[in-house]
């Protein structure tokens, strides 16, 4: 069987040890939004928290779970993020399935936890009169739903195309330090973004808050945003930023550079300069 039937064979198979990392997104995904939406209530009193610090909660949240568990699944808690790894070949379709399934039972399991442990009355943003429920992303009035989905779009492919400059080979002794620099890049694109949809960039942030709450208001904005915003992120950066592989061509399985192999067929070996191993 070839590389490439080998690729696409694998493609549609279930990865090993894909259930421990099932079991970690269910995880992860829990800890981002119980922590995050935990610090969308303020000081436990009707007065709302600054934007900065629920985009600092969520962007620390971030870090905290990918130092966590990053070696475990890969951290992904987006949907977004699973679908474009599922892209570039990081995941195979069925484990990637089960990702997307472990993220939406985290971030529901999540937001649960925190109805238990916080009082009702601040569950409708610190305003009882209100009937916008506590971390649900909501699109601001000012705005159309057209521009709310470029918003997510965009917003979505710029963390996708930072997810792709961790998964790249030429990053890869910078891994020490990538919990960080994606925890930031979630708090920069959040302080920016967030006044307009609530910067969600993640379907199942979106979900767990609007199934508790019952408040499926343009929910569908917040799915398809994000999934083109992580095709346009994946497909953007494999186009213009990926380096492209030096093999030409494959034979059964093994992978031969042509280029190479074709310098070194040019060398005469009279040409061949005999080093004495025993010269000092």
């Amino acid at each position: 069987m070839s590389n490439k039937e080998e690729s696409k064979d694998a493609l549609w198979k279930l990865q090993e040890g894909t259930w421990t990392m099932f079991i970690a997104e269910v995880v992860g995904t829990g800890i981002l939004i119980f922590v995050g939406c935990m610090a969308s209530i303020g000081s436990m009193s009707t007065v709302l928290p600054p934007p900065l610090q629920m985009s600092i909660a969520f962007g620390m949240t971030v870090n905290l779970i990918i130092m966590m568990l990053g070696h475990v699944s890969g951290a992904h808690l987006n949907p977004a993020v699973t679908i474009g790894a599922v892209i570039v070949g990081l995941k195979s379709i069925p484990t990637g399935t089960l990702y997307i399934v472990a993220q939406f039972i985290g971030a529901t399991l999540g937001y649960g936890a925190l109805k238990i442990v916080t009082p009702p009355e601040l569950f409708h943003d610190g305003n009882p009169n209100s009937t916008v429920g506590l971390c649900v992303t909501v699109v601001h009035p000012g705005i159309s739903i057209v521009q709310a989905i470029l918003i997510e779009v965009l917003c979505t492919s710029f963390i996708l195309c930072a997810a792709c400059a961790t998964w790249d080979p030429r990053c890869s002794h910078t891994t020490d330090s990538t919990a960080i620099r994606f925890g930031f890049s979630v708090v920069a694109i959040s302080l920016a973004a967030a006044p307009y949809t609530g910067c969600s960039m993640n379907p199942a942030r979106t979900f767990g808050p609007a199934f508790w709450n019952s408040d499926w208001t343009n929910q569908w904005v917040y799915w398809f945003g994000p999934t083109v915003g992580a095709m346009l992120g994946t497909y953007t950066y494999q186009v213009l930023f990926l380096e492209k592989p030096r093999v030409e061509k494959t034979y059964g399985s093994s992978t031969v550079d042509m280029k190479l192999m074709k310098e070194m067929e040019s060398i005469k070996f009279s040409e061949l300069e005999i080093v004495d191993g025993n010269q000092t």
